[in-house]
């Protein structure tokens, strides 16, 4: 199955004129802009499964497909003049449904350094549609606490799901102006919060590790039960 939807991603991509390759006609996370070109997730999520695909190919001592290495390096992710990464490649700051560039730090690690993290964090926030749905600052509270800002983590940690919840037992509706519980993806994003932000779990080749966890000044500690195939406790004071 990945040979066959790393093929696909492979015919899907268009060689430019610089060398580079673009994903054209796409609707990504954010559904506000349907039929864009090099939508940042989009691209970011071909990227990651054409690298997947060489690594599978590998380990199994399959030859992995020439084009497989070659588009992924160079699909395009589009930026502004300042370095911001743009939502696709003619967004110009329209009010967004969720912030998809920031799924490129998390979880894809595609965009890893700190300065570009921020830029995008800083940017985004404030662009996604206070009536939206709850999932998407779960992600910017993920990388937040990975960057060691707890405080500012936990306050779009309360976000996410605070608007959403409805009586008469908290159950998370789709976005802060409806009522149509339960969604589950918006529980999905609280408890890769507490998991891969304040708990600081990682997936690896080395299996599921914990780098640098932090807890908001609101929390005494936090324990992780069955971690992984392990069943491994993480315990954060």
């Amino acid at each position: 199955m990945l040979k066959e939807i790393a093929d696909y991603w492979v015919s899907r991509s268009i060689k430019n004129n610089d060398g580079s390759y673009s994903i054209k006609n796409v609707v990504g996370a954010n559904e506000y802009a349907p039929n864009v070109d090099d939508n940042a997730f989009t691209n970011g999520s071909a990227i990651t499964t054409l690298q997947f695909a060489v690594m599978a190919a590998t380990e199994l001592n399959i030859e992995p497909n020439k084009d497989w290495s070659i588009v992924a390096d160079k699909i395009i992710i589009h930026k502004f003049p300042d370095g911001t990464t743009m939502e696709h490649s003619k967004y110009n700051g329209e009010i967004i449904k969720q912030a998809d560039v920031n799924l490129l730090t998390y979880p894809l690690n595609i965009i890893n350094d700190k300065e570009t993290i921020l830029k995008d964090l800083k940017y985004y926030e404030h662009r996604m549609d206070k009536r939206g749905p709850a999932m998407g600052k779960s992600i910017l509270a993920v990388i937040y606490a990975r960057l060691g800002n707890a405080e500012k983590a936990f306050q779009l940690f309360k976000e996410s799901y605070e608007p959403n919840k409805r009586s008469p037992f908290g159950a998370l509706s789709e976005s802060a102006t409806s009522n149509n519980p339960y969604f589950a993806t918006a529980a999905g994003g609280m408890l890769q919060v507490v998991l891969f932000g304040f708990g600081g779990l990682y997936l690896t080749e080395e299996g599921i590790v914990q780098k640098n966890p932090v807890l908001p000044k609101e929390w005494k500690s936090l324990t992780l039960k069955g971690i992984g195939i392990e069943n491994k406790t993480f315990i954060i004071n």
